[in-house]
Parts: structure tokens; sequence; C-alpha cells
């Protein structure tokens, strides 16, 4: 059997993806599926799905989710031997269109209106006309730290100590928390892939409460104090 060149490629990225384990994740539904999707529509890209590489080290701790609170992650990252760090917020961005528009548009056209939609970020739709419907979506805006690679390697370090690859997938608890903020930590290891999903409670109720915060505390470093997103 042969392959036209762009199935190759195709075939070369598939096996990439495949090589990537998934040592630990929560059980979906989670905020996780919503933060891989933003991440996948902006320039980090879906940590689980970049290409196979032994010597990648990536941690994201995602932190927020809240109605009342917006939601950003710090993002540590080496590769090719060099570290770089970012922060990423996520932006609503909203529009108004035709209600007409938004029952019968076809899927091309809601993308479009989608990606109209990102050029309005940050300023909510407050007077909406009759016979019209807020269209709105997310958007991951991504920005560099400016944190000297040592700093990186060491933020890294210290999460490692504190707990980051000792996550489990998701804390089990014994009451309905509502609304309340949460964490999400991405890490990759080379090919291996973990993540969590733990709420921040008060008091802690399990080791991994006091790890989570620990983590995120320690590459909340790397940005301004003005920046840090607080629980």
């Amino acid at each position: 059997m042969r392959f036209g060149p762009l199935a190759f490629v195709a075939l070369i990225a598939q096996s990439a993806v495949a090589q990537v384990r998934v040592v630990s994740a929560p059980p979906e539904p989670s905020l996780l599926n919503i933060t891989r999707q933003w991440s996948r529509a902006s320039s980090l890209g879906d940590l689980r799905e970049l290409p196979a590489d032994a010597g990648r080290l990536e941690l994201r701790v995602w932190g927020g989710y809240r109605l009342s609170t917006p939601t950003q992650g710090v993002i540590l990252r080496r590769t090719g031997g060099r570290w770089s760090a970012y922060l990423a917020r996520v932006l609503r961005c909203e529009i108004e269109i035709p209600r007409s528009v938004g029952d019968t548009a076809s899927r091309a056209t809601m993308q479009r209106y989608t990606a109209e939609a990102r050029s309005h970020c940050g300023t909510p739709v407050t007077d909406v006309r009759a016979g019209s419907q807020v269209l709105a979506t997310d958007t991951l805006l991504v920005a560099p730290l400016g944190a000297s690679e040592p700093a990186i390697e060491e933020a890294w370090t210290a999460a490692v100590r504190a707990g980051a690859l000792e996550l489990p997938g998701r804390v089990e608890r014994n009451r309905l928390i509502d609304d309340a903020f949460t964490y999400v930590v991405e890490l990759r290891r080379g090919n291996d892939y973990r993540a969590s999903v733990i709420e921040h409670v008060e008091p802690g109720e399990t080791p991994a409460d006091q790890r989570i915060r620990d983590v995120y505390a320690v590459v909340n470093r790397l940005v301004p104090a003005d920046q840090i997103l607080k629980p």
C-alpha cells in the first residue's frame, strides 16, 4: 500500500501523539477538558497532544474557574535544553448578533462570528437590542514572563519538591463544593503526561490539598505581585 505525502505526515503525527503516556488524569467531565481546549486554540498547544519528546519538561499550573474571578495559568517549559516561562490569561469575548443568524447560521458562519468576537475580548456586551443575542467565547492570551532561565528551573525544582508529581487526578470529597477557586495542573516529563483538578478548600482535607497550594505558590513567584491570582 502506498501513501501520499499528506498521509505520511499524518501517520507521523499520530505516531508521535500515541507515544505520550497518560500517567494520571481526572475522570471526565472535568475542568481539564475546557483547559485543554483553550490551550489547543492558542500558541501553547494541547500539552497532551504535543509531539513526543523525551527531553521535554513542562508544567502548567492554572487557577480560577469561578464565576466571580478570572482564570490564568503559569507555564514552565524546557525544550531543546532551554527554559522559558509564560503567563496565560483567559479572556471573555462577546459580540451582539441577530437572533435569526444565531438560530440558522451554518458552522462556517458561526466560526466567522466567533473569530470576530475574539477581536472584542474584555469588553462585555451590556445592552442587547431587541431581536439580538450575545455570542460569547473564550480566548487565551499568552505572554512571556521575564524570568531568567535559572529562576525558571528553580521554580520547576521547587514545584517537584512541593509534590507536583504526587498529585492525584482528583480529590474525592464527602460534600458538594460549588463555584470554588479550583486548581488545574498539567505536567509533562518526557513522554509522560499527568493532570489534576483540585478545589481550594479551607482547611485542607487531604495531603493533596496542601501540595496543590504549595505548587501554585512556588510557580507564581515568577509572576509580578500585582498579577498573581489569589484563591
